[in-house]
């Protein structure tokens, strides 16, 4: 089985990326979807967090509030750490697991999406890497658009990940979305080909 990791950072275009690939039929392991599942309601990476950051964490529901927990941790790179030690161990062993079991049902092409899969330590878990990339005011303006926060929020996220020319250092393919999305599908489909002959 290929894995093919797609990665880059925030509004960069991964969500593309995963619809090109899921739409001709590749398997998606997607990393941002098992990290809201490892973190749901009685699960013990959800009461480490809230022994890290305190109750003011929780929903009345006692579910996670995710936009409390970023206001908590963007911005201090310590916080952004102990997070990171308590998910990041969940979600890859969770990704281990679905990819295992695609091996064994003979999957022969398997989508990785996680924005941190340079930063865990992950690109030698993956055969091929997609780094996503564009100009950083075009990213900025689609998260914006996108979640309704502020330039000064985008920006404070930005800063906690990995730099966008270090995660490309990596890349076996750079897809710039800059010029929008028709342009990025047609850089796409010309790794599409490739991948499959």
């Amino acid at each position: 089985m290929i894995v093919l990791g797609i990665t880059g950072g925030i509004g960069s275009g991964k969500g593309l990326a995963t619809d090109f690939f899921r739409s001709r039929g590749v398997a998606i392991v997607d990393a941002d979807e098992i990290a809201r599942e490892v973190v749901s309601p009685g699960s013990p990476v959800l009461a480490d967090i809230v022994s890290a950051f305190g109750e003011e964490v929780l929903r009345g529901d006692g579910s996670l509030n995710r936009g409390r927990l970023a206001d908590l941790v963007f911005g201090d790179s310590r916080a952004v750490a102990t997070l990171n030690t308590i998910t990041h161990p969940a979600i890859l062993r969770e990704v281990d697991c679905r990819l295992e079991r695609l091996r064994a049902e003979g999957t022969a092409l398997a989508c990785v999406v996680a924005p941190l899969l340079v930063e865990a330590g992950r690109r030698t878990a993956v055969d091929r890497l997609i780094v996503m990339w564009a100009e950083e005011e075009a990213r900025i303006c689609r998260v914006m658009r996108r979640d309704g926060v502020s330039r000064e929020e985008v920006k404070r996220r930005m800063a906690a990940q990995m730099a966008p020319e270090e995660q490309r250092r990596h890349a076996d393919w750079v897809v710039d979305t800059t010029p929008g999305e028709e342009a990025a599908r047609e850089q796409l489909e010309a790794i599409w080909r490739e991948l499959v002959g």
